[in-house]
């Protein structure tokens, strides 16, 4: 065979007359009811404005035959979608008794199972799309879509994505025969015979690898995971492909499972670990490669003329032990909380609040240099956190608290852990030359121009910083809380009442964004204690589980005025002060 061949096919052709494998380096089946909805609109759109002789395309496709099957490289997205649709349409046929429907009833199950050339017996168990890269529940659940007999609890909240796109397009179908019932017929003849697909068939797998990983097609485009682990699926040997495959894809689920990572997938683990890297090799340059670039381009000079894309030029991807440890971290990452004791719990929580996630950096290094001992790396962890968040919230007084203001500290304070250094990780830089608090007057003037993500950050390390003892997460009338998601309470209320704080509205206005006069508290909590004097709110304050809060329901104040502000202020700014001088 030629080593690339493609013929354009029609759906019934293209389905009917292959066998489809998704391989299992291939990413997961992503699409939703927004890509349905599309690829319904427009093979609907085009069969009510069809010509005779017009032809629709849908695509092209990535395929290469192995064992009479044909595996789909680019495309399945697409060739999944088509015979849910199918699939659909099918179990609408079957229940029409009409003798035009006969024919279609036949020609919609050849594209969908195996059937006896003569009798017409469909086989089934010979389902012409099997999928190696779904979840084990996932693939259990697409296999149950191509029997004979089709069994959905629709009120189940974990779907699979194929079963929600088939109920999507059972509806669609449904509608369609109710509203249009003569067109729904001609409907699937238009799909099966006038809609067409460019199968592009490569002759061996490594070709088609190697179009996989470059290929950027108009579907659901390839990430850095997908193209890293059809790299290291293709380095390995026959008989180690389906281990790998199946550690992959419990490293996948692993993280889509987890209750800390949200939309990360395994290329997080991959940059994490280039972090670590490139701390080995004590890189401070902030022009770090792409992720990819850093994994699979060797001797390729950055913009400096540096050749740094070390884990490239070492061969680390394909090595056993750079997935061993890349699993590792997974681990770690996608349930951190099991890796801390209950004070580390707490900086961890307080770090996440931060508006980015840079620092993540220096704990994957904590985790490398401490992961084979648990003990030792909550030790560690114990020491660094504290650390890190300081070093963050510095860069917030600072104006430099965005990723490039603390990039170099974080490097930096990668290398000081590659070298044993545990105590006073953080230096000096360009960016951030003092390693001291600002003048009170610059703190509040921060507070007061800061957005609230940023506040939230620094009230939150402050509680902990006014009472290490401040419980994080507790249960009250069986509802489970987080200090995380509390809220900025204002003491001094915005909308004060002017018959009560003899003061000019500028000067009120000013006040009442200063740090003095913020506070975390729960959300119920901060409704009912609103706009309230302060006499009144103290009564609210009394039940809440912050400790500051508490503290201020105790108060024998009766009132909360621009004096008691600007005490807080000096408050706050002292205690950040005599917490950094500890930690730097």
């Amino acid at each position: 065979m030629a080593e690339l061949r493609a013929e354009a096919n029609t759906i019934a052709d293209y389905l009917s007359k292959n066998h489809f494998l998704i391989p299992m380096y291939q990413r997961n089946y992503v699409w939703g009811e927004d890509e349905c909805g599309q690829l319904w609109d427009d093979i609907y759109h085009f069969y009510k404005n069809k010509t005779d002789d017009d032809e629709y395309f849908l695509g092209s496709m990535v395929i290469y035959a192995e064992n009479k099957v044909q595996n789909i490289i680019d495309g399945q997205q697409r060739t999944t979608t088509l015979l849910l649709l199918i699939r659909a349409l099918y179990e609408k046929a079957k229940g029409q008794k009409k003798e035009n429907v006969d024919k279609l009833k036949d020609s919609l199950a050849d594209c969908l199972w195996d059937t006896h050339r003569r009798t017409g017996e469909i086989f089934y168990e010979k389902t012409h799309l099997k999928s190696e890269v779904a979840a084990d529940k996932d693939s259990e659940k697409l296999e149950n879509l191509f029997k004979e007999e089709i069994k959905i609890d629709e009120k189940d909240k974990k779907l699979s994505s194929y079963e929600k796109n088939y109920l999507y397009f059972k509806r669609k179908i449904d509608d369609l025969a109710l509203n249009e019932p003569v067109e729904w017929l001609g409907f699937c003849e238009c799909l099966l015979d006038d809609c067409v697909i460019l199968p592009i068939e490569c002759s061996e797998r490594d070709k088609a690898l190697r179009i996989f990983n470059t290929l950027n097609n108009r579907g659901i485009s390839l990430s850095t995971a997908d193209i890293l682990k059809g790299i290291i699926y293709a380095s390995k040997k026959e008989d180690e492909k389906p281990l790998f495959a199946k550690e992959w894809q419990n490293l996948e689920s692993l993280l889509q499972d987890s209750n800390y990572l949200k939309k990360e997938d395994v290329g997080f683990l991959f940059e994490q670990y280039e972090h670590i890297i490139r701390a080995l090799h004590e890189e401070l340059d902030t022009v770090i490669p792409a992720v990819l670039d850093f994994w699979t381009k060797k001797d390729k000079l950055n913009s400096k003329k540096k050749n740094v894309n070390f884990a490239a030029n070492e061969d680390l991807l394909t090595q056993k032990e750079s997935f061993e440890f890349i699993k590792k971290l997974g681990d770690f990452w996608a349930n951190p909380y099991d890796f801390l004791d209950e004070q580390g719990k707490k900086y961890f929580a307080i770090l996440n609040l931060f508006p980015n996630k840079l620092w993540r950096m220096v704990v994957s290094m904590c985790f490398y240099e401490a992961y084979k001992n648990k003990e030792s790396l909550k030790e560690l962890l114990d020491t660094i956190l504290p650390q890190i968040a300081s070093y963050c919230a510095l860069g917030l007084f600072w104006g430099k608290g965005g990723g490039a203001g603390l990039f170099w500290g974080f490097m930096k304070a990668n290398i000081n852990l590659k070298n044993k250094k545990r105590e006073k990780i953080f230096e000096k830089s360009l960016n951030l030359p003092t390693l001291k608090m600002p003048s009170l007057e610059n703190f509040i003037d921060f507070s007061q121009k800061t957005i609230p993500k940023n506040m939230r950050y620094v009230l939150a390390f402050y509680a902990l910083i006014y009472d290490e003892k401040q419980i994080f997460w507790w249960n009250s009338a069986n509802k489970n809380f987080s200090f995380n998601l509390l809220e900025i309470e204002h003491i001094l209320p915005k909308k004060w009442q002017d018959n009560y704080y003899k003061l000019e509205e500028d000067e009120v206005k000013g006040l009442i964004e200063q740090i003095g006069n913020k506070i975390l508290i729960e959300k119920k909590l901060n409704i009912s204690a609103s706009n309230e004097f302060f006499a009144k709110k103290k009564e609210h304050y009394a039940t809440s589980f912050c400790a500051e809060v508490k503290a201020l329901s105790k108060s024998s104040k009766k009132n909360w005025d621009f004096k008691d502000i600007e005490e807080r202020n000096r408050q706050i700014y002292g205690g950040f002060g005599e917490f950094f001088s500890r930690i730097f």
